[in-house]
C-alpha cells in the first residue's frame, strides 16, 4: 500500500474528517473510497473497464456513418507539391 501526502484547506479537512467519522471509516479509507467512486476503473492499457464492450454494444449507431473514401469522393484533389 502506498502513502500519499495531500494538502487541503482547514474547511475541506474538517468536512472530510466529519464525513469519514459519519461513515465509520478512517480518513484514509474514506478518501480511498471516494477516489474509487469518483474515478473509472481502468485496464492495463489505461482504458476504462468495459470501454470496448460498450463500443461493440453500440456499433449499430455508426452503421450509417460514411467511410473516409465516401466523404472525400467529391473533394478537389491536392495540387502537386513544388520540388526544391
Amino acid at each position: 500500500m502506498s502513502q500519499v501526502t495531500i494538502y487541503m484547506d482547514d474547511d475541506a479537512i474538517a468536512r472530510a474528517k466529519a464525513s469519514a467519522a459519519a461513515a465509520k471509516l478512517s480518513l484514509s479509507a474514506w478518501i480511498s473510497k471516494l477516489v474509487k467512486e469518483q474515478t473509472p476503473e481502468v485496464d492495463a492499457n489505461g482504458y476504462p473497464v468495459g470501454f470496448f464492450e460498450e463500443i461493440s454494444a453500440n456499433a449499430y449507431l455508426w452503421k450509417d456513418f460514411p467511410l473516409a473514401e465516401e466523404m472525400r469522393a467529391n473533394e478537389t484533389p491536392d495540387l502537386p507539391r513544388e520540388s526544391w
